[in-house]
């Protein structure tokens, strides 16, 4: 690694990705083989996990299983909640603070790029308090003047086009959503794979589906991360698909030398 102005490390390693998934509990064996099957493939840099619905030893325990050494772990309230992020050893987080809705970090390291700003968010599941992750997210913009990314399940859509079966949404409550989002500055970063995140599977046969997980970032992290992709992946294991972000940094090409 090399030391850059502004007091960060950045690496001449690869690109790096980031993995987020609402596992929904990872006291299921299915689900943490899952896991540990997604992250021999895709190989992420980092690891955001919601609904672990498990204690600090229990995490830590699925860490290790799954080849990291690194985490800062929100415990659950009993079998509600319950976040998780892991890094490889190879990059630097600092991470700033926490709750059971978010995991707030400066992420350090990557390709030639220096410092950026990591929001983990998780939005509140009971429409009634749905404000209040709002106000969360909005007091977040400024924990960090750094390129900011923020990635994981909102429990909320943006339209009704991100919506497919059961009632409409209400117009009012995506646009306190939109409203959150317009005010932090974020917009979506693009993604390939299905249009929706999350599947509600009706006893009558019938499904609701949802795009309830996102990637969003501000201007400044665009800039950095041009390239960047996020990947829709299945899951059979959990009613939410997994996240793969894939970060390309801009190439920094050396200013060319007049040789005498």
């Amino acid at each position: 690694p090399i030391w850059i102005s502004g007091g960060c490390w950045a690496t001449l390693s690869g690109p790096m990705s980031l993995l987020s998934w609402n596992c929904r509990g990872l006291g299921n064996p299915q689900t943490v083989n899952t896991l540990k099957k997604v992250i021999r493939i895709e190989d992420p840099t980092l690891v955001f996990l919601m609904e672990t619905k498990s204690n600090e030893e229990w995490v830590k325990i699925v860490r290790n299983q799954c080849g990291f050494k690194d985490s800062f772990i929100v415990p659950s309230d009993g079998l509600k909640g319950g976040l998780a992020l892991f890094w490889k050893s190879d990059i630097k987080v600092d991470v700033l603070d926490s709750s059971l809705s978010f995991i707030d970090a400066l992420i350090e390291g990557g390709e030639r790029i220096g410092c950026w700003h990591l929001s983990g968010f998780y939005g509140h599941p009971e429409t009634a308090l749905r404000m209040d992750s709002w106000r969360l997210l909005n007091s977040l913009r400024d924990s960090s003047q750094l390129p900011w990314l923020v990635i994981g399940d909102f429990n909320e859509i943006k339209c009704q086009a991100e919506k497919e079966g059961g009632a409409s949404r209400p117009v009012q409550q995506m646009a306190r959503f939109n409203a959150s989002i317009n005010f932090c500055g974020l917009k979506e970063v693009g993604f390939v794979g299905p249009k929706f995140t999350w599947l509600y599977q009706k006893r009558d046969g019938t499904q609701i589906r949802e795009r309830l997980d996102r990637a969003l970032a501000s201007t400044d992290w665009h800039s950095l991360f041009p390239n960047a992709k996020l990947h829709h992946k299945s899951s059979s294991v959990s009613d939410h698909n997994p996240l793969l972000l894939h970060l390309f940094s801009k190439k920094k090409i050396p200013e060319a030398q007049e040789i005498i």
